[in-house]
């Protein structure tokens, strides 16, 4: 883990503006996202000595949380994180500081992201040249781009994956999957789906034999095979990574929530197995169930939580230490419901050894009294498992988060 370091700055003289630096070290595990509507309490709690929010070029946010009555409106102060060059400090500078608006009872702070590419901006809150003591509660970051609501997806084929499926064929699954990606993703226009081969790739090829199965995260220790993301000639599209399973009992994809990244490198890509690890060995996944988990963790791709909260969604273990937020046990969203089961859902819903990303469950069989086909989220596709005789569908207000969250990302 990177080392953070911060110092609470002072003014030189008095006209100069006093500067507040973040000195929460844990801050890379308190963010926020945009036009996430959870409930966020931990960055809500860490805003003033500092959370991280992640801005993309040329789109407009708005930060805003709660008036506290007992305390006069604090200054906003944000600072872009540069790496040091040895790549083991974080060091803040200084980007703006900004004076709020009240709005219907709420501090509002708008700004601009200038940077050229996705980045993460460190808070602190200021008043009376020290950390604000008010309460913040009911936070939100909300964001909206200048870009198309257009996109394209690179169907990326990891080791021998065509003869090792069954029933049907490659191009089968890539029709199934754009004419059901064009079907639910209404608010967005899917402009064409590619498909390509990793051992055809012109740099990384000879890395990825074509004659054995690739187990993402036993394979190379990168589950995500982010290297692939932003193939040549079709670098920003969505980029859906085909392996043979994912190294990780019981889990069929694997998508970073709000991944942010249409382009390449970190978070660009989404995984997906043919196939499915078990405590027994393997499984066959059917072409109706990776199609179903590349729309749900697509939607996480896109800012989507789960309609009910899974343990691995919500545990954050690092050190030894949880940063986990237990405040987050839905998505927010009025339009979907939750399973009124949660801590038997938390508690039933596999735990997976890979904390961050946002797994799709598989469930092979229904051992136990509990029943997740009655959970009144079970036909929405951000449930987090697989259910049986169940016409999937996403709400309204998921859609326009698709649709909103797409414009801010560059393509």
């Amino acid at each position: 883990m990177n080392i953070l370091l911060f110092f609470a700055g002072c003014a030189e003289d008095d006209s100069t503006e006093f500067t507040l630096y973040p000195d929460n070290n844990n801050l890379f595990f308190r963010k926020l996202f945009p036009n996430d509507q959870a409930q966020n309490d931990s960055a809500a709690a860490y805003l003033a000595h500092g959370i991280t929010l992640q801005v993309h070029p040329k789109a407009t946010y708005e930060l805003s949380f709660d008036v506290d009555p007992n305390f006069e409106a604090p200054t906003l102060q944000l600072f872009r994180l540069v790496l040091s060059k040895d790549e083991t400090e974080w060091h803040p500078t200084k980007v703006r500081s900004l004076e709020p608006t009240i709005v219907q009872g709420r501090y509002v702070y708008s700004f601009i992201c200038e940077e050229n590419d996705k980045a993460d901006w460190a808070t602190s809150l200021a008043l009376d040249d020290t950390y604000y003591q008010g309460r913040v509660s009911n936070i939100r970051l909300t964001g909206d781009g200048a870009y198309s609501d257009h996109f394209s997806i690179n169907m990326i084929l990891v080791g021998n994956i065509e003869q090792e499926i069954k029933d049907y064929t490659i191009e089968e699954l890539a029709s199934s999957l754009l004419k059901e990606f064009r079907k639910q993703y209404a608010t967005v226009t899917i402009d064409t789906l590619y498909i390509n081969r990793a051992e055809k790739h012109p740099t990384l090829g000879s890395k990825y034999p074509a004659n054995e199965p690739w187990l993402a995260g036993y394979s190379s220790k990168d589950f995500f095979v982010s290297e692939l993301g932003g193939w040549p000639g079709v670098e920003n599209a969505l980029d859906i990574v085909l392996v043979h399973y994912i190294n990780s009992d019981g889990v069929l994809g694997y998508s970073n929530l709000f991944s942010g990244n249409l382009g390449k490198g970190t978070e660009s890509t989404v995984v997906l197995g043919t196939h499915v690890k078990t405590p027994y060995g393997e499984d066959d996944v059917s072409m109706k169930d990776i199609v179903e988990t590349a729309l749900h963790e697509t939607g996480h791709f896109f800012g989507l939580r789960h309609t009910t909260t899974t343990i691995a969604d919500v545990e954050y273990i690092v050190n030894y230490y949880d940063f986990g937020d237990y405040s987050n046990i839905e998505d927010g969203l009025e339009d979907t419901p939750r399973c009124n089961s949660t801590r038997r859902v938390l508690l039933k819903v596999s735990k997976t050894d890979i904390n961050a990303p946002m797994p799709r469950i598989y469930i092979s069989s229904n051992t136990s009294s509990f029943d997740p086909s009655n959970c009144p989220d079970a036909d929405n596709y951000m449930f987090p498992t697989t259910v049986k005789d169940k016409v999937l569908s996403f709400s309204k207000q998921q859609l326009d988060i698709i649709r909103k969250n797409l414009m801010i990302f560059p393509h």
